[in-house]
């Protein structure tokens, strides 16, 4: 027999209180007036109960959709995969739906916002990767939809949640630094965008604060993904064959690029070479040797975007911003000591 669906009828039977106030509490109204430790009651016996709300009922009653809009440059990154794992957990407490949309080829931007906007009917777009075409709907030119940055932030995005980078690309450098290396390559991304220049900016910081000189010709150009990397190790290595002991790549699947480039070239890691990357994830703990990197709480990222996102929609704030800090130096098996 099929299990009985929880109903806010049902609820509220179980606690006593009226559905409008049921109703306002678990879409977190804060116009309603009411003691906290009935929000705990309600909540609580919503969570024991297994209520889940009924989204397409609410949208025929009030002309809404309760969907959210998610733009993905990659399905494969696990850096994504985690930001979404805590967004649509909130989405899912708060009664909203997460469409994921990809977005590999930008020359496909508009078609995929606009199927979004129009055919999915989202009430907010929250962008995993920056488009030029996309500063249109940010700056409201296109269509009366909040638009916010995830993991980056461009001029013109006015709401946005990011990562505190400076202090993880330091601690990622000083780990180094602290095993005795002084000629320390970054593999860099796109030094216009936001997240490589933080990065490299910690770079930077790190080796000043060590009086170690920075040298141009060990940063190179890469990208965020495994080819990027091949392919930058193999360029700086044809330039410059030897003289790095360490490399601080701007990602974790960059760094996992540098390593395979390095290996096919005959130099060990971490023997000869010690390399780290930054966050982190379970591809870092499957390589062969295993990937230190500097890890962030992205799942909490995730769901500050969501609870933000969903602030915007509700005009319960005009714009939102956020920095999520707190990076943390997993140590594995790719950084060992300078060798002598």
């Amino acid at each position: 027999m099929p299990k009985k669906r929880v109903t806010l009828k049902f609820l509220a039977e179980q606690t006593g209180f009226d559905i409008s106030t049921i109703s306002r509490v678990l879409r977190d109204d804060t116009t309603l007036s009411i003691r906290p430790e009935n929000v705990k009651i309600i909540k609580r016996t919503a969570r024991e109960l297994n209520y889940v709300p009924d989204t397409a009922a609410r949208s025929l009653r009030s002309a809404r959709s309760y969907s959210i809009g998610a733009m993905l440059p990659s399905l494969q990154n696990q850096i994504h995969a985690q930001i979404v794992e805590g967004a649509s957990r909130i989405c899912r407490d708060r009664g909203y739906s997460l469409i994921i949309a990809h977005l590999a080829d930008p020359a496909g931007e508009q078609e995929v916002v606009s199927d979004l906007i129009s055919r999915n009917r989202v009430e907010g777009l929250m962008s995993l990767t920056f488009r030029e075409e996309l500063r249109r709907y940010a700056e409201g030119q296109e269509a009366d939809v909040p638009v916010m940055a995830v993991n980056w932030w461009a001029p013109g995005f006015e709401s946005a949640v990011t990562l505190d980078e400076r202090p993880g690309a330091r601690l990622a450098t000083e780990h180094l630094l602290d095993l005795g290396h002084r000629r320390i390559v970054h593999l860099s991304g796109d030094m216009g965008r936001f997240n490589a220049a933080e990065r490299f900016a910690g770079y930077r910081e790190a080796l000043a604060s060590r009086e170690v000189t920075f040298e141009e010709n060990l940063t190179q150009a890469a990208g965020y993904g495994y080819e990027d990397g091949v392919n930058a190790m193999n360029a700086l290595l044809d330039r410059m064959p030897g003289g790095f002991t360490a490399v601080f790549a701007v990602s974790m699947l960059t760094a996992a690029g540098a390593i395979g480039a390095l290996s096919r070239r005959g130099i060990r890691v971490p023997d000869d070479v010690s390399v780290i990357g930054f966050n982190d994830g379970m591809l870092a703990e499957v390589m062969s040797p295993s990937l230190s990197t500097v890890a962030y709480p992205l799942a909490e990222l995730g769901c500050a975007a969501a609870e933000g996102m969903i602030a915007l929609v509700e005009k319960s704030v005009p714009r939102f911003r956020r920095t999520i800090g707190g990076p943390r130096l997993v140590q594995r098996g790719s950084t060992a000591r300078c060798p002598a």
